[in-house]
């Protein structure tokens, strides 16, 4: 892949960058998986169960640690959710220190020490399983494309592995991606135009019709992309995108989807685009039913970009744990 087509690559596929605190709508993701959590775990009438032992308020340490090997991811909304927020989001609990931290990324064993807070009793154990729950969630999307990406990259070095809007957490789940080692695909709907077969249908599954009816938004978008299911749809796809950018209706380079076809067809199918001088004007991904066993197959068939929605769904998070001692 030359510099330019993976820069390309990247500008499109792997938006790392936006998913921190200081973009606003990822501070609204992770606001909905911290602070609301918090107030759905507090119910009507808070942690009755810490208010009947302790009627001191005892300061304390807690740590937590790994019980299992695994990516970390989740410290930076962990850092924001506990310390770095505002009171006012968080009522009657006092600001919780971190005292020990662990980087975003950071590969750990079995036992290791991640995180240790000093604070009330009262306050840590109210804030304990929702804490646990993102960090859990998070590392482990982290850690399992991690996996996956190693062999895709074994594979292919140059291959990025992306999610599909298939999340549970939304951006969350994306931002994991990104600390294994993947990219990110589109944000949102409003992030990229993506042509799907439910578009397709309503032109009686015609390419050339929707294309044809086809109006650019008037908003900013990072790319165009549509997904076709086979070589016939593929090269009639390909070839009227290329009419459509020499008119800057569509940008160029686009982006073509292989959609739940076989490594060996798609392989065959950019060699064609090589020969007939379309491989420059597109970005090519394979996406749907790609899993473990076949990723590295998918990895070097020539295409960019493979797109897992296996990265964010039926996730085993990382087992971690925390423990309490008295100051």
């Amino acid at each position: 892949m030359n510099k330019t087509r993976a820069q390309t690559v990247k500008k499109f596929f792997n938006q790392r960058e936006r998913l921190t605190i200081a973009d606003p709508t990822y501070k609204q993701w992770v606001f909905r998986y911290t602070f609301l959590e918090l107030e759905k775990d507090l119910g009507e009438h808070g942690d009755i169960t810490t208010d009947g032992l302790l009627n001191s308020k005892k300061q304390v340490t807690a740590r937590i640690y790994a019980n299992q090997p695994g990516i970390l991811a989740g410290s930076s909304e962990i850092n924001y959710f506990l310390a770095a927020s505002s009171p006012v989001f968080k009522p009657g609990i006092k600001q919780i220190q971190i005292t020990k931290d662990s980087k975003d990324g950071t590969q750990f064993a079995k036992d290791d020490l991640l995180f240790e807070l000093t604070g009330e009793a009262h306050d840590i154990l109210k804030v304990e399983r929702v804490t646990l729950n993102l960090l859990q969630h998070m590392s482990g999307i982290a850690t399992r494309t991690k996996e996956i990406v190693d062999k895709a990259k074994s594979a292919n070095p140059e291959i990025l592995v992306v999610p599909t809007r298939k999340t549970t957490w939304g951006l969350l789940d994306k931002k994991a991606v990104t600390l294994g080692g993947g990219g990110t695909h589109r944000l949102d709907l409003s992030d990229a135009v993506l042509i799907k077969d439910n578009h397709l249908a309503l032109y009686g599954n015609s390419v050339k019709d929707a294309l044809l009816n086809y109006h650019p938004p008037t908003s900013p978008y990072t790319f165009f992309e549509i997904e076709v299911e086979n070589r016939d749809m593929a090269i009639e796809a390909a070839t009227l995108i290329r009419d459509l950018q020499k008119n800057s209706a569509i940008p160029d380079p686009a982006v073509i989807m292989f959609d739940n076809m076989k490594p060996t067809e798609i392989e065959k199918i950019v060699g064609t685009f090589k020969k007939e001088d379309l491989y420059d004007h597109f970005i090519f991904e394979a996406s749907g039913g790609i899993n473990e066993e076949t990723i590295k197959a998918y990895a070097k068939c020539g295409v960019d970009v493979v797109s897992m929605g296996s990265l964010t769904q039926k996730i085993q998070p990382i087992d971690l744990s925390l423990e309490i001692g008295v100051s």
